[in-house]
């Protein structure tokens, strides 16, 4: 039985033990701070934190992968980008969502700046409302420069699919009741000349071994959110969700659709815009996406 510690004054006042007077140390330990909140493994975890530890558990198995060339350099915003990339989920996942959006990979103008799945800067900073301090990643290259929410170049990917739900949402707020948007991948790869590669574009054992990491954290992100719906975005997603399902690794009964990537880089992708509006109503995802009267 735990006996409570009394404490006098200099009056000679007894004063009632605080929390912190009678926690061991060996329990105040336990405590960190993440996102600037202080948070106790006595207690359950937000959903945010949870999915954050997941990703910080992959991301201790990425460090330990090498990539030869053309790969010149690899960043990971959500370390060197944790700050931004904390808000976002703080802010938006703060509940399971119907439906989870699944992307490949950061893009260099967009997550790699800001943290936020196809990060386009003025939909990061001025439609969500985000804001925080970016790092610099290793390994830096001068043509693939990291500035933040100070970036002047758009992400196109990113101004396509965030401009298109701010158009059909109006507010975040209406898009994120239902939905959330995750990457598979949290690495960018960039060629010495600061061409982009994807990691579709990775070859043998290097690309096994990604993909295996990736996928499996994938799995467990998945099992967490729980979502009913997934959308993968573009075919090389769509390739590992297929596998998770064939595998049981996830619940089968999960309903799995692809949507087109909305890079300018896909072929036949023009009128990305008006194609994505088609396919949210023939697929019966439109009316998780606009308010309700």
């Amino acid at each position: 039985m735990l006996r409570k510690k009394v404490k006098k004054t200099h009056s000679g006042i007894e004063e009632s033990p605080t929390t912190e007077d009678i926690l061991p140390e060996s329990v105040k330990s336990v405590e960190k701070e993440i996102g600037g909140v202080v948070v106790s493994k006595f207690f359950k975890q937000p959903l945010w934190l949870q999915l954050y530890e997941v990703e910080n558990r992959m991301n201790e198995e990425l460090r330990k992968l090498k990539f030869s060339k053309p790969v010149a350099a690899v960043y990971n915003p959500v370390e060197y980008a944790a700050d931004l990339h904390v808000q976002y989920m703080k802010k938006f996942l703060t509940e399971r969502k119907h439906i989870l959006f699944i992307g490949m990979n950061p893009g260099p103008w967009g997550m790699c700046q800001t943290g936020v799945p196809f990060g386009y800067i003025p939909a990061v900073r001025d439609w969500m409302k985000l804001e925080g301090e970016v790092q610099k990643p290793e390994g830096e290259l001068s043509v693939r420069p990291i500035e933040g929410l100070k970036c002047s170049r758009a992400e196109q990917s990113g101004q396509r699919f965030w401009g298109l739900f701010e158009s059909l949402c109006g507010e975040p707020e209406v898009f994120f009741v239902n939905s959330f948007v995750y990457n598979l991948c949290p690495l960018a790869f960039f060629h010495a000349s600061g061409k982009n590669i994807t990691p579709a574009e990775l070859k043998g054992e290097e690309k096994r071994k990604l993909q295996e990491i990736c996928s499996k954290s994938l799995a467990e992100a998945i099992n967490l959110l729980e979502p009913k719906i997934i959308v993968s975005i573009g075919r090389y997603v769509e390739d590992r969700v297929k596998d998770l399902l064939k595998s049981k690794a996830i619940d089968v009964g999960i309903d799995h659709k692809c949507l087109p990537h909305p890079s300018p880089r896909s072929l036949n992708n023009t009128n990305w815009d008006e194609k994505a509006r088609k396919w949210f109503i023939d697929n019966e995802i439109h009316h998780f996406l606009v308010k309700s009267p």
